[in-house]
């Protein structure tokens, strides 16, 4: 037995979306357009769990016990209330919509969970004077929970004869993750044009990453 795939939390966040998936599945979700909600310092526990159907004969006065209808759960998130936030204001939409939205929580090894659930509450907590001004959404999940394992793309920067790269060549990075910054550096009377996906910044930093990236960087004589 290991534990090496042991991880903690840290690290996980949540995505909401205000769009369904076209198709229920993991293929269906990941298409859609997702913003993080900042500040969630607990994502709770959330999954499928069934009423307990009982009966109980006379002869034998055993309990007998057996699985009836479920619920897939519902969730509570804690989290710093921030004004500007695009997802928590997403979050505040959800509330006022008779409408599902899409959610999706990501934890350390890179492993999904989609879902999507009804916003039932979303709640400001003041407190006292040592206090962090909060917010707290309480979800109900309304269909299956979907988890898709962790998933990493290889991110490769290359250059011509004319300059190199400085920075981390190949990356690998998890699926929605931020890729680390290169710079294409210009060989003596060579100046940087352009990426190969006619991409002018420089440095880059590429993310949220949904597939492999092979870029090679451009160089003109000055």
């Amino acid at each position: 037995m290991s534990v090496k795939n042991v991880r903690t939390s840290a690290g996980s966040f949540l995505l909401v979306s205000p769009t369904r998936p076209v198709t229920y599945d993991a293929a269906g979700f990941q298409v859609l357009p997702w913003t993080e909600v900042a500040e969630i310092t607990d994502l709770g526990e959330f999954g499928r769990e069934y009423s307990q159907v009982t009966h109980a004969p006379l002869a034998t006065r055993r309990t007998i016990k057996r699985r009836g209808g479920f619920n897939d759960g519902s969730i509570t998130l804690p989290m710093a209330r921030d004004a500007e936030d695009a997802g928590q204001a997403l979050m505040a939409e959800a509330l006022d919509s008779d409408d599902s939205y899409s959610y999706c929580i990501q934890v350390q090894d890179g492993s999904r969970f989609y879902f999507t659930a009804q916003c039932m509450s979303f709640k400001t907590s003041i407190g006292g004077v040592d206090s962090i001004t909060g917010k707290t959404a309480q979800l109900e999940i309304d269909d299956d929970i979907i988890e898709v394992s962790g998933v990493s793309f290889a991110l490769t920067y290359t250059a011509d004869a004319n300059g190199s790269i400085v920075g981390d060549t190949p990356q690998s990075v998890l699926q929605g993750g931020m890729g680390k910054p290169v710079f294409a550096q210009a060989a003596a009377g060579y100046r940087f044009l352009k990426w190969s996906d006619n991409s002018v910044a420089n440095p880059r930093a590429d993310g949220p990453i949904v597939a492999a990236l092979n870029l090679s960087a451009q160089f003109e004589p000055i």
